[in-house]
């Protein structure tokens, strides 16, 4: 089944641009469907949340950083497959893009996606079509530590 998603592309703050420059070439090597991917990331903000179980691709550690490299021995790297369609330009086939130790990889109504060059202006609306498996659903998201519960019972 697959699932459509509407969404809004924002601003970001430019950052995906220098660290796509320097994965792409781990990426093309691990991951070749890739390879006609602009260096930067398309940001989009859900109506609906968007969870990731499964992605299409999960790369090995990718030593892309030195600094990386060094501390944590690499970055993996998850891909799903979509096909984006951005208000007045044709859809086309994209990944949404999963990085390790990404801030944005927490938040499921915000997702970063890698696309062939598009030319957009602004921030237009847009529909994600998942190109995977996929189902809607109920997600559940505790805002607290669950209380603890008093008396003398016990878990044996």
């Amino acid at each position: 089944m697959k699932i459509s998603v509407k969404g809004k592309i924002q601003k970001g703050a430019g950052q995906g641009q220098n660290t796509l420059r320097e994965q792409m070439p781990f990426f093309k090597e691990c991951f070749p469907e890739v390879a006609a991917c602009k260096p930067g990331t398309i940001n989009v903000l859900l109506e609906k949340p968007l969870v990731v179980l499964v992605p299409d691709f999960t790369s090995q550690s990718v030593p892309w950083h030195p600094a990386l490299k060094l501390v944590k021995g690499g970055e993996i790297f998850q891909f799903v497959r979509i096909r984006i369609t951005i208000e007045g330009l044709p859809p086309v086939n994209a990944w949404i893009y999963r990085a390790q130790f990404s801030p944005y990889r927490e938040n499921p109504f915000l997702i970063e996606i890698i696309a062939p060059s598009l030319s957009f202006h602004g921030t237009p609306n847009c529909t994600i079509e998942i190109q995977s498996r996929s189902y809607e659903g109920i997600i559940v998201s505790a805002e607290a530590a669950p209380a603890a519960v008093s008396g003398t019972a016990s878990v044996k």
